[in-house]
């Protein structure tokens, strides 16, 4: 029987553990002596936990809730083990969008998937993993990264009563409504001066009304405009300055990542990109949302493997 060592961390804060769509007790309920469950309920905590998964360099950590905890989770991961030799990531899919998880295909969730990988260390089989390249702001790690528009729609999507899919087509119809009427200073809508320098270079961009950016190709609600994501030691970014309802006449091949022959549309890949814009502005890192003031540096971060069972 083949031996490892498994790390589950599970937030207990996260949106299907605390409506009980999700139990805790499910995990615990895997009787398997390569298993190590951990349930952190704060940042200090969950620093705490990754540094001693660090220090007795476990095989395997499964990470439990959506895409936000996949987030601080991993950040906190790569901090403890200062970016080398990070052990293979098992996303176990509580999310409501789990778009990282989406871009190796991995299929059904939670208890479910941590059972397969059990099942195959046991049994001495191979586990399948694929690279995937994050992205870094200061010591902050993610797999997509955006502003502007993008940032609007998640802040208002939030602010109804509890986040999911319902609330987002909602937010979806406020979107629409404001690109068809041409509204460019909306809630969802606004246009931003910007300076923006990719490589080290500066772009022929002066103003924007939204900018995405990933590693992965998904961003949920069956939109995957990243499409060319997935590319060795660098990201792909899109940045759009074409009207509001230029941008609703085009929806459907921004869903599917087709190109889009515009001076306002720019679609390329780098590996560190500089946002210059005057004040205080939002941006967003896998769904979680932070303020910068004046300027913001991204950059490509580390690889993780993502295991595929």
């Amino acid at each position: 029987m083949g031996k490892a060592d498994i790390r589950v961390i599970i937030n207990p804060n996260a949106k299907k553990f605390r409506t009980g769509r999700s139990s805790i007790e499910s995990y615990r309920n895997i009787k398997s002596n390569l298993v190590k469950i951990v349930t952190p309920s704060s940042p200090e905590e969950l620093r705490k936990e990754t540094e001693k998964m660090a220090k007795e360099r476990c095989d395997y950590i499964c990470i439990a809730g959506g895409d936000g905890t996949l987030h601080l989770t991993l950040s906190s991961i790569i901090n403890s083990y200062k970016q080398k030799n990070i052990p293979p990531i098992l996303i176990l899919k509580e999310g409501t969008m789990d778009n990282v998880a989406r871009t190796i295909k991995l299929k059904g969730r939670g208890p479910q998937l941590l059972r397969r990988l059990v099942e195959r260390i046991e049994n001495n089989l191979e586990v399948e993993v694929h690279r995937r390249y994050t992205m870094q702001i200061d010591n902050k790690f993610c797999f997509l990264f955006g502003t502007g528009f993008v940032t609007n729609f998640l802040n208002l999507a939030y602010n109804g009563k509890e986040k999911g899919f319902v609330r987002n087509l909602q937010v979806a119809s406020i979107a629409m409504r404001e690109a068809l009427l041409n509204i460019d200073n909306g809630r969802i809508f606004s246009k931003a001066e910007c300076e923006i320098y990719s490589d080290g270079k500066p772009l022929n961009i002066k103003s924007y009304y939204g900018l995405l950016a990933g590693t992965v190709e998904h961003i949920g609600m069956g939109f995957s405009p990243l499409s060319d994501a997935v590319v060795d030691g660098k990201f792909q970014v899109i940045i759009s300055s074409l009207k509001p309802r230029t941008i609703a006449l085009n929806i459907n091949k921004i869903r599917t990542g087709r190109a889009i022959n515009s001076e306002g549309y720019f679609n390329f890949h780098s590996s560190v990109i500089k946002i210059k814009q005057k004040g205080r502005f939002e941006y967003t890192m896998d769904g979680d949302i932070y303020s910068a003031e004046n300027e913001l540096v991204v950059k490509i971060g580390p690889s993780v493997n993502l295991v595929k069972v």
